[in-house]
């Protein structure tokens, strides 16, 4: 299977279960009604979902591109995609720090935020692992 959609069907994965648990925790453990909280923000679950998964298609591609064109340079371009992922991340977020007293949105997007960047550490770490495979045949 090419890797462009290997990644791509992982991350829709990834992205629609940790939705799903995302959802159903904070359905779960909210006494109050959770679309009050979202209300007042202008930010919503499903938004922060969607721009972290769009940060992380970028970087799928970023990182499969270093691959084929500069696989020695496979580290640093991970390196770089991720300093651009937390500022464009922070672009996103900026406005909805320190919002509420609770801190429900900072903790909801911490938790979306670093679940997409171990999904970018895992396809940077099969990229390097599948590169040193192949120099071992």
């Amino acid at each position: 299977m090419n890797k462009y959609l290997l990644f791509i069907l992982i991350l829709l994965v990834i992205a629609g279960l940790g939705y799903g648990v995302h959802s159903a925790v904070l359905s779960h453990w909210s006494s109050a009604d959770l679309h009050d909280w979202w209300i007042g923000t202008g930010y919503s679950l499903k938004g922060m979902y969607g721009v972290c998964a769009i940060n992380s298609l970028i970087m799928v591609f970023l990182l499969v591109g270093v691959d084929y064109t500069m696989p020695k340079f496979l580290g640093f371009a991970f390196m770089v995609g991720l300093f651009l992922k937390a500022i464009a991340s922070y672009v996103y977020i900026q406005a909805g720090l320190n919002l509420l007293e609770n801190d429900f949105i900072e903790l909801n997007f911490i938790v979306v935020f670093f679940l997409f960047l171990f999904y970018d550490a895992y396809v940077a770490y099969f990229l390097v692992n599948q590169q040193e495979i192949e120099v071992k045949k």
